[in-house]
């Protein structure tokens, strides 16, 4: 891989220094910057580096014209700076969800098809090594026919974050924790079963005084296959705790799994549990598979800076796929689409009809 040049737009995101953390790690140098509100202060950005800041996405990139741009900005915002890029032709790897809704996104997503540019989405859990491990088994039928998966996502309250920042806010992210954290497992679950959600039914709580997203959801899906499952995500833990859990279970086989412990990092073990009905796992049906993590600087660990070199090899070599693309961020957002309308209207939502307008009101 030859060193690119990168542009880093959106200093103010929690994800901003990890990720300048994952790009110290790799052949890339990040040679300049932009910050939209000139309220934040740039010069506390620890990783950054001297580099020219800019207050305006576009002057950046006509000014600068970086071979990638690693975007964390509001979800309002990040569509139309995507699409900028792009017709500037340059790479683009941008922070999930990269849009409020799916509607922001569909035009975009048919642009980049047709650019030569590369944009990836940052769902660096499709990088983990146990969720590779659990979609070979799927593919390889370990679970037989799915019948029930379970995902829980809770964090600590929103008393320990700073919930004046725009991820808490209506306009610029639309969601709350389901758009913020839930949306892993909303993303991940699907992908490594190779099924996706097509029918949701969610409940949404807002809890927080002078917070208009909500800091608790629960969402009931209904998968391709039939198979069903639950979402429980919410902002209801101590500081800098979290509860996590994945669970899928078939007529054959069974896994469980807590990919994130007690406090976020990734700096010791995870372990999977697998369970088999089958004959030839008989003599040890269920088995534990523990991944020892490598101490790596950066946002994932060592799997999100594969994720992240995976990305700029797709930059370099047209016959490598990124991790994650438009499509799959298009995928997301339609059931985040019919996550929002279910707990509007109190009734199940169909992911391919949420957020469109009846033909008799066109």
């Amino acid at each position: 891989m030859t060193e690119r040049t990168v542009g880093y737009i959106g200093l103010n995101h929690h994800h901003t220094e990890p990720y300048l953390a994952t790009l110290g790690e790799l052949p890339v140098a990040v040679t300049c910057a932009c910050e939209p509100d000139c309220r934040f202060d740039a010069d506390a950005v620890d990783g950054l580096g001297d580099v020219p800041i800019y207050r305006d996405p576009t002057m950046l990139l006509d000014a600068e014209a970086p071979d990638a741009v690693w975007i964390t900005l509001p979800n309002r915002d990040a569509p139309g700076v995507v699409e900028a890029a792009v017709d500037h032709g340059i790479d683009v790897y941008t922070e999930k969800p990269a849009g409020r809704t799916a509607a922001d996104l569909e035009s975009l997503a048919a642009t980049v098809e047709d650019a030569d540019a590369t944009v990836g989405v940052s769902y660096t859990w499709r990088g983990h090594p146990a969720s590779r491990e659990l979609r070979e088994r799927a593919a390889a039928g370990f679970f037989g026919d799915v019948r029930a998966v379970e995902a829980r996502f809770l964090a600590s309250q929103l008393a320990y974050r700073d919930s004046d920042h725009y991820l808490f806010d209506e306009r610029a992210s639309r969601g709350g924790i389901a758009q913020w954290l839930g949306i892993h497992w909303i993303d991940l679950l699907p992908w490594i079963l190779e099924d996706p959600i097509v029918r949701v039914n969610a409940s949404l709580t807002y809890g927080v005084d002078g917070v208009d997203v909500e800091d608790g959801a629960v969402l009931q899906f209904e998968l391709a296959s039939g198979a069903l499952g639950t979402l429980q995500c919410g902002y209801y833990l101590w500081e800098g705790r979290y509860d996590t859990a994945l669970s899928i279970t078939g007529t054959d086989g069974r896994t469980t799994w807590d990919p994130m412990g007690d406090y976020f990092g990734f700096d010791d073990e995870t372990t999977v549990e697998i369970e088999s009905c089958r004959e030839a796992h008989a003599s040890t049906p269920r088995r534990y598979l523990t991944y020892e993590y490598d101490l790596t600087p950066g946002y994932g660990g060592g799997f999100g800076l594969d994720f992240a070199r995976q990305f700029l090899d797709a930059c370099d070599d047209d016959s490598v796929d990124v991790p994650a693309d438009l499509s799959d961020a298009l995928t997301v957002l339609r059931v985040l689409d019919a996550a929002y309308e279910s707990a509007d209207a109190g009734e199940w939502i169909d992911v391919r009809d949420a957020g469109r307008v009846p033909e008799v009101l066109r």
